[in-house]
């Protein structure tokens, strides 16, 4: 008989006779399934027992129904007859086994591999037991389950070089915001701790041993303060790195509130001025390099021919008092876009005599205190903390579609199982860093 069916399902069981020509349709749970047929029988060794390996003889059978994957959209089960046996040295009875199926349970490893495959997603859970025909308990024990073997271990080394963030945590947390961290490199979830905290952090990294903890050389944060000195009391070897996207991303933001705060004053006084400044604001903060200075084109509310850099510079024109502010924003960008610490350093020290925005001004003296921090975003351009940003997208995402979540422990199971099931095989490339 062609072994058609366990290719198809994935169910390599020699102990598992199906009969191939009986394959019926029924409604299950008000639901249209497919049912297969089959039969496991085998000659046991020994009683689980009392482990006798004679005596044993057959007693009956017992039918169990186990969900499977689907089949053509469709719920699929298979009707299951297991051989019963009994032993009698001990007089137990014991049911045949087979490795399709957990002991006691009637859901197939192959539909729980696909659960937890959809898992990786970020997919509700009552969304993914809907789809695979089983229980939301059921979805979230393998969650649990799983989960638990994903789990940091304080007996392992830790990367070399360390990403630090947060995000926004669940009710049940102490914290509003909860840690989160990663190998810069490899770009791998670590570990996930339900505050932010300085003294829990401090009890979290102190269960890694002296030597881990000096072997790290360095630690990619954005400006959380805590962070730092954290930093320098568990980790005494290692560089932090300011992540260069709050760098650009503060100064971005004060150049657009005091573009923000002139169009106010604008809009009843030179409406038409305003609307082209509302309209491309986009070109403000647009690199100076990509701001094109030909070919000229049509622009809507530009009565000539133009291009973007023109229009920037007739906008500066028309508001002088936005001009510094603009200046200095894109010349720091430029700098560290350049690597140039040196000339980071100098805008710094030159700024303080133009007329910029009170915010721009507060963001410059928060560089200065931060400086010896941001010198090393220079030397170790590549590392950032782009990927765990991305990583706290895809929570953010999770928590989005599955409207919230209230255990802390259910929630950080998922994001570890989201993140760390399946972990590539990478090899880091130390020569990324300087």
């Amino acid at each position: 008989m062609s072994n058609i069916t366990e290719i198809l399902l994935q169910l390599k069981d020699k102990n598992i006779t199906f009969d191939h020509e009986n394959i019926s349709e029924c409604d299950i749970r008000h639901k249209k399934s497919l049912v297969l047929y089959g039969k496991l029988t085998y000659t046991p060794d020994c009683c689980p027992n009392c482990h006798a390996t004679n005596g044993i003889v057959k007693n009956g059978t017992r039918q169990s129904q186990l969900s499977l994957c689907q089949i053509s959209g469709l719920n699929a089960y298979l009707s299951l007859t297991k051989q019963r046996f009994y032993c009698k040295s001990c007089q137990s009875s014991f049911t045949a086994e087979t490795p399709i199926v957990d002991k006691h349970c009637f859901i197939t490893n192959r539909l729980k591999q696909k659960i937890m495959d959809t898992l990786t997603e970020t997919i509700s859970e009552t969304y993914i037991a809907k789809q695979h025909n089983v229980s939301v308990h059921t979805v979230r024990r393998i969650v649990d389950k799983v989960a638990s073997t994903l789990k940091v271990n304080h007996n392992t080394q830790l990367p070399q070089h360390l990403c630090f963030d947060e995000f926004k945590s669940v009710k049940s947390s102490d914290s509003a915001m909860s840690f989160i961290y990663c190998d810069a490199l490899t770009h791998q979830l670590i570990d996930v701790v339900h505050d932010r905290k300085s003294s829990t952090l401090l009890d979290y990294f102190a269960r890694y041993d002296t030597q881990t903890r000096k072997a790290v050389k360095t630690i990619t944060i954005d400006m959380f303060r805590p962070y730092i000195q954290i930093s320098k009391q568990v980790f005494p070897n290692a560089h932090i790195i300011i992540d260069p996207f709050h760098i650009v991303q503060a100064l971005n933001r004060e150049l657009t509130k005091h573009r923000v705060h002139v169009m106010k004053a604008l809009h009843q006084n030179n409406r038409r001025l305003y609307n082209k400044m509302k309209r491309y604001w986009k070109l403000f903060l647009s690199n100076t390099d990509t701001l094109s200075s030909y070919p000229y084109h049509r622009f809507p509310l530009f009565d000539w021919m133009t291009h973007t850099q023109g229009i920037v510079d007739y906008l500066l024109e028309q508001v002088p008092e936005l001009r510094a502010t603009y200046d200095v924003v894109h010349q720091l960008r430029d700098a560290l876009h350049n690597r140039d610490f040196d000339r980071f350093e100098e805008i710094l020290i030159w700024a303080k005599q133009e007329a910029i925005s009170p915010g721009l001004r507060r963001v410059l003296r928060t560089f200065k205190g931060y400086l010896p921090y941001i010198k090393n975003t220079f030397i170790y351009h590549h590392l950032t903390n782009g990927a765990l940003e991305g990583i706290n997208h895809k929570i953010k995402v999770l928590k989005r579609n599955a409207y919230g979540y209230r255990n802390f422990s259910h929630f950080r199971n998922r994001i570890l199982f989201m993140c760390k099931l399946y972990v590539p095989y990478t090899v880091p490339s130390t020569s990324l860093v300087a």
